[in-house]
């Protein structure tokens, strides 16, 4: 899982043995600057990062005990505050204005808004064709929530104004992150079945998911955007972070190669 703070000038990864990693990003590398474990009750699934009311935090959804979680945590790893579902919470985002993180579950297929300040949970949606749902991305601007059934292959869009959704893509394999350029409207998708990220322009009257970065990542697992216009993605099959061309060039990574 990996996610950026609101600049892209910072980037959060959260690797297979459960450590959170913290890098800054400059013009031509990553540099690591900290390092942490998290709890290991906690099976996480998407992670989110967050500003509100002057305090940074990284919001992880999953499973704790068998049950859904939210859990936020401090940028040095530290427990703040937590919101358990009944259900399995598989996918959260978090908008740059908002107060409220949006959650999705895999077993109800169920879109839930989570005040981060309180306590309060509210299912707003519940995706009646899914087969299991995944991560999420919020577009702000539109109010549109996308979050991708990692079972079927397919990627959904729900209006919060209209309260309909629809399906955005086809034809992917298992989608395991979702990240939205709210600049230039696209919504990017990490997909380790088909070892790639795809583009999708939300703007199109006919939306398709084309090959952004092809033949250059082994099993993306997390991606967020950050400053310049790149894209940062986990790649878990080469134990790296990479860093993507708005055109989808390989840049550079973390480790550095040989």
């Amino acid at each position: 899982m990996l996610d950026s703070n609101w600049t892209g000038s910072e980037i959060f990864v959260v690797d297979a043995a459960e450590n959170l990693h913290r890098f800054l990003v400059s013009q031509n590398s990553l540099t690591q600057y900290g390092k942490v474990s998290l709890p290991r009750e906690l099976t996480p699934a998407d992670m989110a990062y967050g500003s509100s009311e002057g305090q940074e935090f990284l919001l992880i959804a999953g499973t704790e005990s068998g049950h859904g979680v939210v859990v936020s945590y401090s940028l040095e790893g530290k427990p703040l505050r937590s919101w358990k579902f009944r259900n399995i919470c598989s996918g959260i985002d978090f908008p740059p204005k908002g107060r409220s993180a949006y959650v999705a579950t895999s077993d109800s297929n169920e879109i839930y808004r989570v005040d981060v300040h309180g306590a309060k949970i509210t299912s707003i949606a519940r995706i009646e064709n899914a087969t299991k749902l995944g991560p999420v991305a919020f577009d702000e601007g539109s109010q549109q929530v996308y979050v991708a059934d990692v079972a079927s292959g397919q990627v959904y869009q729900y209006s919060l104004a209209s309260k309909i959704s629809k399906v955005l893509v086809t034809g992917l394999s298992a989608p395991t992150a979702l990240a939205f350029d709210p600049d230039a409207r696209r919504l990017f998708i990490a997909d380790p079945g088909r070892r790639g990220v795809f583009m999708v322009d939300t703007r199109s009257s006919k939306p398709v998911a084309v090959e952004f970065a092809p033949n250059s990542l082994k099993a993306p697992y997390g991606m967020t955007v950050i400053s310049n216009d790149h894209v940062a993605v986990a790649d878990y099959g080469a134990n790296s972070v990479v860093v993507l061309s708005v055109n989808g060039t390989l840049l550079f990574r973390y480790p550095p190669s040989d």
